[in-house]
């Protein structure tokens, strides 16, 4: 299965792959996203050719967006916390999902979660939403802001 990181934009304008890679480039030449195909929406994210997660991009209609978002949905409603409303209306006005499933590849979780932080930056610097993690709950840019377990 694996452990997930999700940024979950409302923002009108578009997440792809191509816009993260050349954000993540601009900070630090050697993040690249190596496609698995042709389609802008999903690929290896690396850093000086080490896989450090496997990213890909969801919206509306493409059957998985919905699925997930109906799951972060079910989780949402059964936490606690002062800001469930804020994070339940989100996830109601989602545009795009960008979810990472996250491999160490034999490096400690520190080292890998370290290269995954300025990805969550950038997005949250360029784009409106929020980050999920699994087993752990939604954060905003300031931090966390809902538990889940």
């Amino acid at each position: 299965m694996g452990y997930y990181m999700r940024f979950i934009s409302d923002d009108e304008k578009d997440i792809t792959l191509s816009f993260i890679e050349m954000a993540l480039r601009e900070a630090d030449s050697n993040y690249a996203i190596d496609r698995d195909t042709e389609t802008d929406s999903e690929g290896d994210l690396t850093y000086g050719g080490g896989v450090y997660g496997e990213i890909e991009v969801n919206r509306p209609g493409d059957g998985l967006f919905d699925e997930e978002i109906d799951e972060l949905k079910e989780f949402a409603e059964n936490a606690e916390g002062e800001h469930k409303e804020k994070v339940l209306t989100h996830l109601n006005r989602s545009k795009t999902l960008v979810a990472v499933r996250v491999l160490h590849q034999g490096r400690s979780a520190e080292e890998t979660f370290q290269k995954l932080d300025l990805l969550w930056e950038m997005l949250f610097r360029h784009r409106s939403g929020l980050m999920q993690a699994d087993a752990e709950g939604y954060f905003d840019a300031s931090g966390l802001i809902l538990e889940v377990e």
